[in-house]
């Protein structure tokens, strides 16, 4: 744990008429026995990295959201580049999976279904061979709190667990070089996930 450091992407958000960059607490409580420093990435000009920022992180979160931004993709870019391991979770693994294909957010698929679903939990099934089936095995159920997917996934990545209804709901990379987890669902909002934050 000495001296690891773990950098979550700020989320916009707006309290009492003030506009924010947050993170979750989720996340934090996740973190907060397995590394020794946790900053907040936010940028300002929503354009351009400070790449001296992402050299000193191990790890990298990119949380939900709701607007990707060019910075986005300049991040996971060099965090793939320089095998900084990435978890992409809703948002963050929608821009996987664009990255992956350079598409644009116009090119996710609208699935309203999956946030209205009873009670918000869906089971989803897992690609055996997968990092997700090594930490779950072949299915799990999961929160459901977005109306939008992507609908395909290139290479160097690949889909590894997938909704009933065909929804990707995972993405890794192909090969065992890099760790980049792309996760639809909000792992931190549920229980049972310290092996996937201990391998992360």
């Amino acid at each position: 744990m000495n001296n690891i450091v773990v950098g979550i992407v700020g989320t916009e958000s707006e309290i009492n008429n003030t506009k924010c960059q947050t993170i979750t607490q989720s996340n934090l409580k996740h973190l907060h026995n397995k590394c020794s420093y946790i900053g907040v990435i936010t940028y300002d000009n929503y354009a351009d990295i400070d790449i001296d920022v992402l050299k000193l992180c191990d790890g990298i979160i990119i949380q939900g959201g709701s607007i990707i931004y060019p910075y986005h993709y300049q991040i996971l870019n060099y965090a793939y580049n320089n095998n900084i391991p990435v978890l992409g979770i809703c948002m963050g693994h929608q821009i996987i999976g664009l990255y992956s294909t350079t598409s644009s957010e116009e090119d996710l698929i609208e699935v309203p279904n999956h946030y209205t679903l009873k009670n918000k939990a869906h089971n989803i099934n897992i690609k055996e061979g997968s990092l997700l089936y090594k930490l779950y095995k072949n299915n799990i159920t999961v929160n459901s709190r977005h109306n939008y997917a992507v609908k395909e996934v290139s290479p160097p990545f690949k889909i590894t667990a997938t909704s009933d209804d065909g929804v990707i709901e995972a993405i890794e990379c192909i090969d065992n070089t890099h760790f980049v987890l792309g996760l639809q669902y909000h792992p931190e909002d549920l229980d049972n996930q310290e092996p996937l934050y201990n391998y992360f």
